[in-house]
């Protein structure tokens, strides 16, 4: 079980990311799953997905959400870009919203690649850049309650929140291939600026891609802030748990 953390209800619930494509009119469309959240190798009635409305958003992706649902168990479940989790207004890793990496330059930095992310927070406190204080000093929402709040969760997706139990621990170095030892060194910060460059010790070892996305999108899933990702790859015709996995190991629907 995840342990305790403040979370919205909706945490327990699980759902889907999917790639959207680039159509001919210029808008992106979403691979449409041909299962839903409730499906099982043994399901019956078998699903019947169908899209069902657009949902637009205030923040996060610049688009509209497509809206699925399946009539044979009467379930509505929104489809998100790879980048995201539910009700999140950053991206946790700067990827396109078919799960492309981002075209990035020779001259990217490892902060750039963070930037408008979760983990901006945590890439800012590292360099000692707090975030404004006062009304009138912060651009956009960058405000130092917000930064904390940021940081609390970054450090506890990457593992090195200092709260985080031995066993969760453990779970999430094993999601992010990284090792338990090197984790339980790095829980150790004290102050804003150590946690934010502990955070940015592990997400230094990932990097910023789509693969790191998925990872650390599991990890949110471990501490029970978000429900359980799955993974739609129109490719394959898969709705899986674990896509990082090698395609013979991933765990299917």
């Amino acid at each position: 079980m995840p342990e305790s953390y403040p979370a919205r209800r909706s945490a327990r619930r699980a759902f889907v990311v999917t790639p959207y494509i680039l159509a001919a009119d210029g808008k992106l469309v979403a691979e449409l799953p041909d299962r839903c959240p409730r499906a099982t190798a043994t399901t019956q009635p078998r699903c019947r997905v169908a899209a069902h409305h657009q949902r637009k958003r205030k923040t996060g992706p610049e688009f509209a959400l497509l809206v699925a649902r399946c009539d044979a168990h009467g379930y509505a479940f929104t489809l998100y870009p790879p980048g995201y989790a539910p009700y999140r207004r950053q991206a946790l890793v700067r990827v396109g919203p078919d799960g492309a990496d981002m075209q990035r330059d020779e001259t990217e930095t490892f902060e750039r690649s963070f930037e408008s992310t979760l983990f901006e927070a945590a890439v800012d406190a590292s360099q000692g850049r707090a975030w404004a204080r006062e009304p009138g000093d912060a651009p956009g929402e960058q405000w130092w309650s917000t930064q904390g709040r940021h940081l609390n969760l970054a450090s506890r997706i990457a593992g090195v929140a200092g709260s985080l139990s031995d066993r969760m621990r453990e779970a999430i170095a094993s999601v992010l291939s990284v090792d338990t030892l090197r984790l339980r060194e790095l829980a150790q910060p004290v102050g804003y600026r150590s946690v934010g460059r502990a955070v940015c010790t592990v997400l230094g070892r990932l990097g910023g891609n789509a693969l790191a996305f998925v990872r650390l999108l599991r990890c949110g899933h471990l501490i029970g802030h978000w429900g359980e990702p799955l993974h739609w790859d129109p490719k394959r015709h898969a709705l899986e748990r674990s896509p990082f996995s090698h395609p013979d190991t991933a765990t299917p629907l």
